[in-house]
Order: C-alpha cells, then structure tokens, then sequence
C-alpha cells in the first residue's frame, strides 16, 4: 500500500491497520474487500468467482461508513481516516475491471477521493501532535496534506499551454480558473519530481494526492467532460504510468490516457501526443520539447 517501503509505514499497515479493523467494522469490510480483489489479480482464473464477493464487502463498508464522515470534528477516529483513504484506492483499482461501455472519466475515485481531504484536514494536526498510529503516512515525504495546502509546487510551467489554448472559447469565471491552474500546478509539481528522479512510492503519493487537493471544481469541469480538463487529466494518468508498478494500479493508467484520447474533440488532439507517447514507450521526458504550439 501507499509509502509501504517506508518501514514505519509498513509496520502501520502490517500491524496498527489490521487492529483498528476490529475496533471499527467498515474498516474490517474494506480490508476483506481489498484482500478478495488482490486474490483474484494472483488467481486470474478465481477473478469471476471472488467478484461478487469484494463487491459485497465494499458495499456494505460504505454503507456502514458514511454515516460516519456525516459529521466530523475533532473527535473523527483513525479508522474512519485509514478508511477513507483504502476506499479512495480501491475506486481507483475498479477501474481496471472490463467494461464494454464507451469511456466515461474516473468520476467516483474523484469525489471518493475528495472526502480524504475533508476528513484528513479536520483531523491533521490533532494526529499529529497526539503522535497517533497514523503518523508514519501522514508524514512520509512528501507530506501532501497540510491545512489542506498543497506543500510542493514546480519552479517550472512545462504544462501552461494547457491553460493557455483557446482560452476565447471557453467560459472562464474566477473558479473555473482556479481550477484548472492549480490543477495544472499540481502535475508540473508531480513532472518535476519525476524529473528529479524521486522514488516510486514518492511519485504515487503525489500521484494518488491529485483528486484531494485539487478544488472541488475540477472534478465538476471532468464531469462535465470539458476538453480542458480532460487534458489535464490524461497528463495526470501518463505521469501515473511511472507508478503503476503495483497490483491495485497495474494497467490502469494507459487505459485512461486512451480512454480520453478518444473522446477528446479533434482540436484538442495535438496535446494528447506528449502523454500517448509516455505511456507508449516512454518518451516523453522533456514536455516542452512536443510542439505545445499555440497555433495548432
């Protein structure tokens, strides 16, 4: 799981997690529920079989849970937290299940994904100064939740011609700008990491922090397939490829990219060649170097 090379972290997972669960049921059925799909990805023949079950699990441990994120405070437990954030992760691995259906965009693991932010900002610095079981993930490096902040952020704008394509033809109020340019800084944040040539497990905590700290209204302008947003999304996913060298994560990358790519509208076409490249044969190491040409 997420920073699990850390050893601190992986005692959390190993041991303080699996205790939490039987002081906290949705926990438990979360955990039964993220144990039943990672089974059937080492047992592909047992996959149909142990499908209904995760399934089943999953639905009864967000049934029971939130009711509980109805009302946090200052006395939100640590279960409710981990939870939170396993349940963030698992609506990411549903994307790798088949689908004959035409793509539609992540929209669950983006708004399952913003409650992280909500709960982990009520409760952070609490947590912190409790030295509570949590603390080895809350700050392992890089720490991404801070007074809901984001903590790093790129000297460089390898990604502006993304904000800066035409701009005329779109209705940009005062949020929808926000969105998109924090957005934008936030994968030139995850870029430059890369380029500085960060772990692993570095680049998917900051890969897998995206959907929380970005603004709420990213994921409205994504829901309302904005090509924009789209964009911004698709380069996200090609960045994620670096990381997706775990079960849960597996594959799931490119067929976003691809999934975008395709219903993307053909003036938009020109700035899915950088990220369809990336996720191809990996060559996409220098942004500016793919004709982010305004003219296109």
């Amino acid at each position: 799981m997420s920073s699990a090379q850390i050893p601190s972290v992986h005692e959390m997972w190993s041991v303080a997690i699996p205790e939490m669960a039987f002081d906290y049921e949705p926990l438990l059925h979360t955990l039964l529920a993220i144990s039943a799909a990672h089974r059937a990805k080492l047992l592909p023949d047992q996959e149909n079989d142990l499908r209904p079950i995760q399934h089943a699990y999953i639905d009864t441990a967000l049934q029971d849970h939130l009711p509980m994120t109805a009302n946090l405070d200052g006395n939100t437990s640590e279960a409710v937290c981990i939870n939170a954030v396993l349940l963030s992760l698992y609506t990411l691995y549903l994307r790798s299940e088949p689908s004959s259906s035409p793509y539609e965009p992540p929209l669950l693991w983006l708004s399952v994904s913003r409650g992280v932010r909500t709960i982990i900002k009520t409760v952070f610095h609490q947590f912190v100064e409790s030295n509570s079981r949590l603390n080895p993930l809350l700050l392992a490096k890089p720490i991404i939740f801070d007074q809901g902040m984001i903590t790093f952020k790129s000297s460089t704008k390898s990604f502006q011609a993304i904000l800066d394509y035409d701009r005329d033809k779109e209705d940009f109020d005062e949020r929808t700008l926000r969105a998109y340019t924090e957005s934008i800084e936030y994968i030139e944040g995850l870029y430059a990491a890369m380029q500085s040539n960060e772990p692993i497990w570095v680049l998917r905590k900051i890969f897998t922090g995206f959907p929380p700290m970005v603004p709420r209204r990213f994921s409205e302008l994504v829901a309302e397939k904005r090509p924009r947003a789209l964009v911004i999304l698709a380069y996200l996913f090609a960045l994620g490829k670096r990381t997706d060298d775990i079960w849960w994560l597996h594959g799931i990358p490119e067929q976003e990219v691809r999934g975008i790519n395709s219903i993307l509208p053909i003036d938009w076409q020109w700035a899915m060649i950088w990220p369809l490249n990336l996720i191809s044969d990996g060559s996409g190491a220098i942004a500016s170097s793919v004709g982010f040409s305004l003219s296109n």
